[in-house]
Order: C-alpha cells, then sequence, then structure tokens
C-alpha cells in the first residue's frame, strides 16, 4: 500500500466541514468517563461508469413498538441521528467519488476514562488498527487521539475535539486504488449515556429484525438519464411475520428514487425481532439507500 494514507493527518479538517457541531478547541476540566460511539466506515474508488441501482448505504436502527411513553422521544433521537449519519456518509461517498455498493462498517460504543487507549475494530483488509484515547473533557467538549497504524508502522496520529452530543470525522485514503478510510467520532452529551442504556432494545432485551431476503432498487431510467442523484432514508415497520407493514419515507431527494425504494423494501423480508423471551416483536427500523451514477 502507498504512504499516502498521511491524508489521514489533514483530513481531520473534514469533521468541520461535515457538520458544524464539530469544533476545533480544546477542552479544559477533566472528565472520569465520556461514552463514546465510533463508527468505522470503509469505502472503494469506483469501477463503474453508472450506478447498477440503489445500494443500501447504513444499516437501520432499532425502535422496540413497547408503548412506553417514551417510545416518540426515543424515535425523534432515532430519526434524526440516523438522517444525521446517512447525510455525512452520503457526502463523504459523494466527495471522493467511492463505489456506494463497496462499503464495510464497524462500530463500538465504549465508556472511555481520561487516558484509557480503545483498539477500535480492525480493518483486515487493508491491515489497519485504529486505537482511539481520550484525552480531556469537561460538559461541552470531549477531546481525543485517533491513531492509525499498519503493523508496527505509524501512518497517522490526529487530536480532535469534539462538541458532547456532536460529531467529528477524521480519515482518509490509503493509496490510490486502496481503502478510504473514515472514523466517526461521537461522545455523548453529559447524562446521555444513562439515558440511552434505558432505552436501548439491548437494554430491554430485544434482539434487532436479521434481513434474510433483500430486492435491490432499481434505478429508474428517466432519472439515470437526468443524471438524478441521491439517499433515500426510509423507516420500515417490520411485523412479527419479519414482513415490511408498513414504509415511512424520512428522506426524499426525488420522487422517482423514493418509489424506486419502497417498491423494492416492500419485498425485503426479515427475521423478526424477539422480546427476553424469544417472542416475536414488531419494530420500526430505518434504513438508508443511495442511488449514485459514476
Amino acid at each position: 500500500m502507498n504512504s499516502s494514507i498521511k491524508t489521514l493527518l489533514k483530513a481531520a479538517r473534514i469533521g468541520c466541514i461535515l457538520t458544524s457541531l464539530a469544533v476545533c478547541s480544546a477542552a479544559t476540566a477533566p472528565e472520569d468517563r465520556v461514552s463514546t460511539n465510533f463508527g468505522i466506515l470503509v469505502g472503494f474508488p469506483s469501477q463503474q461508469e453508472a450506478g447498477a441501482g440503489g445500494t443500501l448505504l447504513v444499516p437501520g436502527t432499532v425502535i422496540p413498538l413497547t408503548g412506553a411513553a417514551h417510545e416518540n422521544s426515543l424515535h425523534h433521537q432515532i430519526v434524526e441521528k440516523s438522517l444525521s449519519f446517512a447525510q455525512a456518509t452520503e457526502k463523504l461517498w459523494r466527495t471522493f467519488r467511492l463505489d456506494p455498493g463497496r462499503q464495510q462498517q464497524q462500530a463500538a460504543y465504549e465508556a472511555l476514562a481520561a487516558g484509557k487507549a480503545l483498539e477500535l475494530p480492525p480493518i483486515r483488509e487493508a491491515g489497519v488498527r485504529i486505537t482511539a484515547t481520550l484525552i480531556r473533557a469537561d460538559d461541552k467538549t470531549a477531546t481525543y487521539r485517533i491513531v492509525f497504524r499498519q503493523g508496527e508502522k505509524l501512518l497517522a496520529d490526529s487530536t480532535v475535539a469534539v462538541a458532547r452530543g456532536g460529531r467529528a470525522v477524521v480519515g482518509g485514503m490509503d493509496g490510490t486504488a486502496a481503502p478510504y478510510i473514515f472514523v466517526f467520532v461521537e461522545p455523548d452529551a453529559v447524562g446521555a449515556a444513562k439515558e440511552r442504556a434505558s432505552r436501548t432494545p439491548e437494554a430491554l432485551g430485544i434482539t434487532a429484525p436479521v434481513l434474510s431476503r433483500k430486492v435491490a432498487p432499481a434505478y429508474p431510467e428517466d432519472a439515470r438519464q437526468d443524471k438524478v442523484t441521491g439517499v433515500v432514508v426510509l423507516q420500515l415497520l417490520i411485523g412479527t411475520d419479519g414482513k415490511v407493514h408498513e414504509v415511512e419515507v424520512l428522506q426524499d431527494p426525488d420522487p422517482r428514487l423514493t418509489k424506486a425504494a419502497v417498491e423494492a423494501v416492500k419485498q425485503w423480508e426479515f427475521e423478526p425481532a424477539h422480546d427476553k423471551d424469544g417472542k416475536p416483536l414488531s419494530v420500526k427500523s430505518s434504513v438508508t439507500i443511495n442511488f449514485a451514477l459514476k
């Protein structure tokens, strides 16, 4: 692999481009622990002249239909986060002209103490290891050190400050034909970790639905001729039978693309979600589908 992954050193600035929530100043007053979500995305340069259809870009987040009073609030939070993440991801893929059909994703959620280094899930195809260390934090900002290594070789060592409850992106390219690696850094706002822990499906003993039959959306020919692209975000109601019972449009870049996406996902089938006793559940899950022409 080429040594051009050094662009990681300057790519921390992407976070300030993608979202105004990323800040560029250091925090003071240290804090014991900061619960942080890390999302690792790996993309590849496109080898195609034209996209073949819609591609599932971001996996769904699950909302159990428990009837609890906090359901609407949780629904709103997850939808907003899903839309924000989808828009940031789509912008990265468009900016770097990456293949929408080739994307690898990893994630980690950890309560970090200052000075603790967390080994993020490895990028095996690239042979790259990533560690994240919380340097310091206060109730407004958390500052991290993100280190990329290949074997014993140090590839990049970046420091990024992120608003609590916000997001920054650190990443770059490893060679002209090799993977692009992006790390999303999302520290929880003060007090959010406790609230999150009590509301997640995992905390309720709920397993997420698993996609068992997927129909890829066809790229509408008139939209292709007009060179229309975009990201469609949908929310599915997945029943206890594993079938899609309702589809709600959360983001509609073009009616032709959205119609193609909706028609496709209505044919999807899942192994349904289950509660802690193994009983099938109806859940809502958001999906993000990318239509791109190269």
